[in-house]
Formats: structure tokens, sequence, C-alpha cells
């Protein structure tokens, strides 16, 4: 009796030591499922966040990329304002260097019925002629940038000329072709009324970032309809769609208000303008750098009115 006693007591010792065992061993698995647990999921989140990593460098390189394609095909455009502002610096010396260089424009040869004709890789001063009825006329032919064939219709780099002028001046043009300019609202509308015109606006700030903006369709009135902004087409380009908002207005300086505000637009903002109410774009505005509606400013360039240092507008038939 006693012998079978002492059997079932190391049985029962087997039997306990086999569920300490047992509850080890769970013990072990439990942590050891934890542990994988955790190895998952900082595997995941590894994955996690260098999927993000992955997006967004994407996205910084994407980015990146298409900041360098402007501004390469921008390289020609800061080349002109170096030599420019070397230009300028000369003859600033001389209270009539502005008369000096204009008397003195270098033309190519011509006439040519527009840029498209002009000589290919020559950008330069061409003379114009739309048709054999009409007088020719003297334009800068962007033969260099996106493709050529460009007819230059305003120009800023240096804030040299004043561009806060009245409504005949900016109806006939004034400034040179070489240099800072507005080629004319009525010349606009001859030349935009004969076929589709695409537009190019190039623009930099003071920071020497460069941007283009490109709609498909430019068309400007007649005089009797206030040289309305008739059609835009389709944006593209880096710098963002400023344009569109002023759309279908008539153009406006500070003595004709055409825009669809209760202010003069042209006067409050220092400028002259295809106005709204009042605008996203301010291109003929002061050459100043601030933050600054009255400047030369292109809303989206950086969703501000932060001041631009160039500005190039030019149009090409289609």
């Amino acid at each position: 009796m006693a012998k079978l006693d002492f059997l079932q007591y190391k049985l029962y010792e087997i039997e306990l030591g086999l569920k300490e065992r047992d509850e080890a061993v769970k013990e072990k698995l439990t942590k050891l499922e934890d542990s994988i647990d955790g190895i998952q999921w900082e595997i995941h989140r590894h994955d996690r966040d260098a999927g993000h990593n992955l997006t967004v460098l994407k996205a910084h390189s994407q980015q990146i990329l298409a900041q360098q394609t402007a501004c390469a095909s921008h390289e020609q455009m800061r080349k002109e304002i170096a030599q420019l502002s070397a230009n300028t610096t000369q003859f600033k010396q001389s209270p009539l260097w502005y008369v000096q260089k204009s008397s003195s424009i270098s033309r190519t040869t011509g006439p040519f019925k527009s840029c498209k004709e002009a000589p290919a890789n020559v950008s330069g001063v061409y003379l114009i002629q739309l048709s054999d009825n009409e007088s020719p006329f003297d334009a800068f032919c962007e033969q260099n940038s996106f493709g050529g064939g460009w007819l230059v219709i305003q120009y800023r780099y240096d804030g040299s000329l004043d561009f806060y002028r009245n409504w005949t001046e900016y109806q006939k043009g004034f400034g040179s072709v070489d240099r800072e300019h507005w080629l004319g609202l009525e010349r606009l509308h001859q030349v935009t009324s004969r076929q589709q015109h695409e537009l190019l606006i190039e623009l930099k700030d003071f920071n020497g970032t460069c941007k283009f903006a490109r709609y498909t369709n430019f068309t400007v009135g007649t005089e009797c309809e206030q040289y309305v902004l008739h059609n835009l087409g389709t944006y593209t380009g880096t710098a963002g769609d400023s344009l569109s908002y002023h759309s279908g207005m008539k153009f406006s300086t500070f003595d004709r208000d055409n825009d669809a505000s209760s202010d003069n637009c042209a006067n409050k903002n220092t400028g002259a303008w295809w106005f709204n109410a009042c605008d996203y774009s301010n291109l003929n505005g002061l050459y100043l750098n601030e933050v600054e509606s009255k400047t030369m400013y292109w809303y989206y360039f950086k969703s501000g009115s932060h001041a631009l240092a160039y500005s190039k507008m030019m149009i090409r038939e289609v």
C-alpha cells in the first residue's frame, strides 16, 4: 500500500512538472508570438515608411525635373538678362541713354508675314508686314525658346521703362522692341484676328526661379470692343493659370476704366491689364521687389502677389 502511495505521489510530481513545463512553454510561445508580431509590425512600419519616403522622393524628383525643364528652356532668357543688364549700366550714364539705344536698332532682313518666316535660331528685330496692303512694323522675334517663331508683345527685365501709361499709349505701343516695350493693343488685334495664335509667357522672380504659362488661343478684340480678351484656350505650364480669370474682360488703363470692380483697378494696382475685379495677374504693374498687387506679379507663381523680375509675353500663329 505504501509503495502504491509512493508511486501515485511520484506520478503526481511528474504531472505537476509536466504542467509547469507546459505553462512555461506556453508562456515562451506567447512571448515569441508577441515578438514575431512586433517584428512583423516593425517590418510593416518600415515598408510603410519606405513607401512614403519613396513617394516623397518621387514627388520631389518630379518637382526638380519640372523645374529643371522650365529653367532649361529659359537658358537663353537668362543670358539675355545678363547682357541687357550690362547694356543698361552702360547707357544709364547718360540722361539720353534710352533715346540713344532706341535710335540704333539693328534690324535684320525682311519684311516677313510673321516671325515663323524669320530665320530659324536667330532672335532679333525683324520687319513684319501682315499683308501687301498694310504698313510694315518692327517686332522682336524670339527664335530660340519653345521652337521659335514667337512675336514678342511685351518685354520687361530691369524696370527702365515706365509702364504706368494712358490708354492711347497702350493702344499704339511704347518702348523699343529690342528692349523693354509694349507692342500695342491695336497691333495685337490686327495680328490675332487673322488666324489663331497661341500665347507664351516667360516669367522669372527675383530669386532666379523661371516658370512659364502657355495658352492655345489668344485673341484680342477691336478698339470698339475696348480690346477685349476674347479667348485664351487651354492652359499648360509651370507658372499656374493666372490669366483665365481675366478672359472676356476689356482692357483697362488708369484713364479708361473697363473692369468689373467698383474700383478703378488700373489706378488702384498701378498698371494696365484686362482687369476683372481686380486681378490674378498684373504684368504691366510697377517694377518693384515687393509682395504687393501693384507690382508686376503672377498670383500662382508663388500663390501671392510676389513681384517678378522678368516678363516676356509672346504670340505665335497656330
